[in-house]
């Protein structure tokens, strides 16, 4: 059944993600080749667009929050101000005040033309407040109420599980605007596309062993030490996500090992050079899908009650 809180979540947390994974791409990926006007113009509104989708996610996800809380109508918790007290009494409130002024930051940011973009510090500034912008959804997770040092070690766990997230299936959308240009004209070069998926591909290897060990170190604090993993739905949706992260992998290792050298700069075939490209293009779609899907996961298992809660309860 369709549930619009778990809707606006998830197109949250989609939007906060790309607008990480463009800034991340854009400063530590593209910063450093002959880049073209064209794709790194799409990059910039994919951006905007990304944040703009982001400001109005999360604020029609602070109003059902506000109705479900009420256990009311959206148009009435507007009506009685209980939206209000949400969004100035509550800890949930606060942080999205604050990555409200963060998004208008990087809108002014991502305003800026792209000659002044390119100097190196406009680049670093905006990817810090990208990264700030996705890594303070940690605080509308389970993590934000954990207390004590294994509490402060929850919350650092999710911080960078989300930042890392960001930086592989966030950065895949900016990714697929680089390189698909190539299928229909020349920009931009074969050379700068095979450096790009390069330097990608270790960005997202790195990403993916910190999200490894990142999202185990949640599961055993949301799990009770996984004593309560197995036979609940939070556990067999923890393991649907990493089913799909595992196939999100192989796609993306067929990328690096048999696609991308493909692209090497040779003497030899256009038509195999765009088969190669064809195929990468397709490749990173279906990744972007999959990862969709996970993040789709990731709002249910917001709202599911932790296991180790229940396990307490009991």
């Amino acid at each position: 059944m369709f549930d619009p809180f778990i809707a606006s979540r998830a197109v949250h947390f989609a939007s906060s993600l790309v607008v990480g994974g463009v800034a991340i791409f854009s400063a530590l990926i593209v910063q450093s080749i002959n880049k073209t006007s064209f794709p790194e113009r799409y990059q910039e509104q994919l951006m905007l667009a990304a944040l703009a989708l982001a400001v109005l996610s999360g604020a029609t996800w602070l109003l059902f929050l506000a109705a479900r809380i009420a256990q009311s109508s959206v148009s009435a918790v507007i009506d009685d101000g209980t939206a209000w007290s949400v969004l100035t009494e509550t800890q949930f409130g606060r942080v999205w005040e604050i990555r409200l002024l963060v998004a208008i930051l990087l809108f002014c940011v991502g305003l800026v033309g792209p000659g002044l973009k390119r100097r190196g510090w406009l680049r670093s500034l905006q990817a810090a407040l990208a990264v700030l912008f996705v890594g303070m959804l940690a605080w509308s997770g389970h993590a934000a109420g954990a207390t004590g040092f294994g509490g402060l070690l929850h919350f650092g766990g999710d911080t960078l599980h989300l930042i890392t997230a960001a930086a592989w299936v966030g950065g895949l959308a900016p990714l697929l605007l680089f390189i698909a240009p190539r299928l229909r004209n020349s920009e931009p070069p074969l050379a700068d596309c095979y450096r790009v998926l390069r330097r990608f591909s270790t960005l997202a290897a790195w990403s993916v062993v910190v999200l490894a060990a990142s999202g185990a170190l949640n599961t055993w604090f949301m799990t009770n030490g996984l004593q309560s993993f197995l036979g609940t739905d939070y556990g067999s949706l923890v393991l649907v996500k990493i089913a799909l992260l595992i196939a999100m992998l192989g796609f993306g290792t067929a990328n690096r090992y048999w696609l991308t050298p493909r692209l090497l700069p040779t003497d030899g075939s256009t038509k195999e050079d765009t088969r190669a490209l064809r195929l990468l293009c397709a490749s990173v779609s279906v990744e972007i899908a999959m990862g969709l899907v996970v993040v789709g996961v990731v709002a249910i298992l917001g709202q599911l009650p932790p296991p180790e809660h229940m396990h307490h309860m009991d």
